[in-house]
């Protein structure tokens, strides 16, 4: 099942415009997030930076003053003075050699960079650089300065409070990152779903419509200028395709009916013939013939009106509680003879009293034409089963055979007027039949599912709403 749900909300819009809006988002809150860190840290390291220039400036005025002899005294003091812990101080020569130091318990692990002594023979006056401690788990900001007599003061101060306040400022980006990332994510499918939302009213105007609901119109509700020209745009063309249906629906039903009348007068003067014709066989049979083929085209227009009431709603203006179960079981009983003339298992599964609101007239006509059709395609000592229950808030009336069944090919086009597979075509029929029973059920507000294969049968499936009560 999730197999399923996955990749269907993975496909929508929605979806998509909420990955892009919280990769953005997460990707505009990396950068912030790395413009503060940035900021942080050069501040940090320009107030540590500062600190050391006035530390070197002081220590090598006062070791001007007190001489080399006691440069060792000087530094032991300045750093005492800070705290041995928080500075050291070395008086080195050219090559990087110790000439005195503070006290180097605590520092002992502080090198001399040779990199930054060579930038001093290349003429720079002081160089600034970051060292790591083998040992602590901080690093530390030294200054490299040339004082009087070639001789180089190294200073060196822990930025232990600055690595602290970085290490927690690392460790808040990563909850903070999620946090963030789902909460973009929600309001980025908040606001995706909010701004599609007239998407979703056309889309599920437009099923609506294919169900046959054709006076559906989108409901305008969004604020949203593209989504409501969409939207009335689309009712306008709707209005237009409906106005067209309606006349060509007029038009036919117009021929339909005038087709009727030299029909009938076909028929009546086919029959005057034959009763005309005496003991001339052969005009007897042509007359007889006329009469048959004059009966099936009335009855095909008849059914083509039917068709075209149903689906405008003429015939369910007066709809009364139909007993279902009772229309079932009359059918049941009226293809009995064909049904045990083939040697059929003819079998009826319906409960009394289930009673739906409909047309009769509809309803019984839908009914027989999917139980001849399932009768008609069976063949001899085959299984034709009939069932109706009640599924949570809908009927299904189930009529299942054992017949040729239908091909994969045909079964889009079953319920199109006038549509024979090529097996039902040796057959009686016009192809009416099963338009005329998705009509019914449409009208009724229900639908018609078919699964078939060949040569192992079909089953209808009406699906009706049921009643409030069981």
């Amino acid at each position: 099942m999730s197999s399923k749900i996955i990749p269907g909300i993975r496909n929508k819009l929605a979806f998509r415009l909420t990955l892009w809006y919280a990769a953005v988002f997460t990707a505009s809150l990396l950068g912030a997030l790395f413009v503060i860190y940035f900021m942080i840290t050069n501040v940090k390291q320009k107030h540590v930076d500062q600190r050391l220039l006035e530390e070197a400036y002081e220590v090598a005025a006062t070791l001007a003053l007190t001489g080399p002899d006691l440069s060792q005294e000087t530094l032991q003091i300045e750093a005492e003075r800070d705290g041995i812990d928080q500075i050291f101080l070395r008086l080195l020569d050219a090559s990087g050699e110790v000439i005195a130091s503070s006290d180097p318990k605590y520092w002992r692990n502080a090198e001399v960079d040779q990199n930054a002594l060579n930038r001093l023979k290349n003429g720079e006056r002081r160089v600034l650089v970051t060292q790591t401690m083998p040992v602590k788990p901080f690093s530390i900001r030294v200054i490299y300065e040339a004082i009087h007599l070639g001789h180089v003061l190294q200073i060196g101060v822990p930025m232990e409070q600055e690595n602290r306040i970085i290490r927690a400022f690392n460790v808040i980006i990563a909850p903070l990152m999620i946090i963030f990332l789902l909460l973009s994510a929600a309001v980025g499918w908040f606001m995706a779903n909010r701004a599609l939302s007239g998407v979703g009213e056309v889309t599920k105007t437009a099923s609506a419509i294919a169900k046959g609901d054709f006076d559906r119109r989108v409901q305008i509700k969004s604020k949203s200028e593209e989504i409501e020209l969409l939207a009335s745009s689309f009712n306008r063309m709707l209005d237009h395709v409906s106005d067209l249906m309606r006349e060509l629906k007029e038009v036919t039903d117009n021929i339909a009916h005038d087709l009727k009348t030299p029909i009938t007068r076909m028929r009546v003067a086919a029959e005057t013939a034959i009763a005309q014709a005496g003991s001339d066989e052969d005009k007897r049979e042509l007359a007889a013939g006329i009469v048959e083929e004059c009966d099936n085209l009335l009855q095909m227009i008849d059914t083509m009106l039917m068709i075209s009431k149903e689906e405008s709603g003429l015939l369910g203006k007066g709809k009364t509680q139909v007993d279902i179960s009772r229309i079932v079981r009359e059918a049941f009983e009226l293809f009995s003879p064909i049904a045990e003339e083939k040697k059929l298992e003819f079998e009826n599964y319906t409960p009394d009293d289930v009673t739906v609101t409909g047309d009769l007239q509809g309803l019984q006509r839908m009914i027989i034409n999917l139980l001849d059709n399932a009768v008609k395609y069976t063949p001899p000592e085959g299984k034709v089963t009939v069932s109706l229950g009640r599924e949570q808030d809908r009927l299904c009336l189930s009529l299942r055979d054992s017949g040729i069944g239908i091909a994969g090919e045909d079964l889009p086009y079953i319920f199109k007027r006038l549509y024979r597979c090529d097996e039902s075509r040796s057959l009686q029929g016009f192809g009416l039949g099963l338009s005329l029973a998705l009509a019914v059920a449409r009208a009724h507000g229900g639908d018609i599912d078919v699964a078939s294969e060949p040569g192992k049968g079909s089953t209808f499936t009406v699906i009706l709403p049921a009643p409030p009560s069981a």
